[in-house]
Parts: structure tokens; sequence; C-alpha cells
């Protein structure tokens, strides 16, 4: 199946530990390419976000996918893998805390999940290397505008 990887670093202006904090709020993760809207977040005793169900569009179909834990170093970094009917991967915010805030860098790991989506995966990927560093950029700002 076909697959393409993107990274952008942006600054998110908030320590951070309120960045950590931020990214576990269910509704901060429709900053990320591919997440429109999370429905159904699963979050823990500790208050710690566990997954979440996701509504994304794709070849103008809205698609249901799943987001379940990948990697978590608190404080550091936080990655789910991604699932829907077209695409599939992981998506990972790593956290380094900089005089002026925090350097927020997303990596997104993307491949086609079927037939269907393998012959439009080109179209797919480009919008997301497209788009990506201006949603990176608003990502960084959203989490900095929570403190």
């Amino acid at each position: 199946m076909p697959s393409a990887a993107f990274t952008h670093t942006a600054t998110a202006h908030a320590p951070a530990e309120s960045v950590w904090t931020a990214l576990d709020t269910p509704d901060v993760w429709e900053g990320i390419p591919g997440v429109e809207r999370v429905i159904d977040p699963v979050i823990d005793e500790g208050a710690r976000l566990r997954g979440f169900s996701f509504e994304t569009t794709a070849g103008g179909r809205r698609y249901l996918g799943r987001a379940t834990p990948h990697v978590r170093v608190e404080g550091e970094a936080m990655g789910w893998q991604i699932e829907s009917p077209e695409v599939r991967g992981v998506v990972r915010v790593d956290l380094s805390p900089l005089d002026s805030g925090t350097s927020v860098k997303v990596s997104l790991e993307v491949e086609s999940a079927g037939m269907i989506s393998a012959m439009i995966f080109p179209m797919i990927a480009r919008a997301i290397g497209d788009g990506l560093p201006d949603a990176v950029e608003r990502f960084a700002a959203g989490l900095g505008d929570r403190v």
C-alpha cells in the first residue's frame, strides 16, 4: 500500500507543562489534519486521554475513524494509531521546552487502507503535505491559547 510521512515543528507560546495538559483535552486533536471532529473520547481516572473516535472527510465523503494509543511519554510525547476506511497511520506530537514557550513537533505517517484509497492516495498525501504546516502552526497556537 502507498504511504507517506510528514513532519512540521511550530512554537506554542506556553510552558511545556501547560501544553502537555492541553494534549489530554479531546477537542485539541481536532486541530490535526484528518481529525475534523472528536467523538466519544476515552478519559481515564487520572484525566488522561486514552483514545477517541473521529470524523474526517476524504474524497468529498465523511468517514468515521478511531485513534488508539501509540506512544505516551509523560510531558514529552503523545501519539495515536489512527484508522479510518481510507487511511491508517500514526500521528505523534513531541514537545521540547523553549525559553519563550514550547516546541511542538507533529509527525504524521499515513498509508492507504484499501484498494480505492490506494488509487487516490497521491491526492490524499498531497493534500496532507500541503496543509500540514499551516495546520500545525494553528495547532501550536491553539495549545498556547489554552493557558
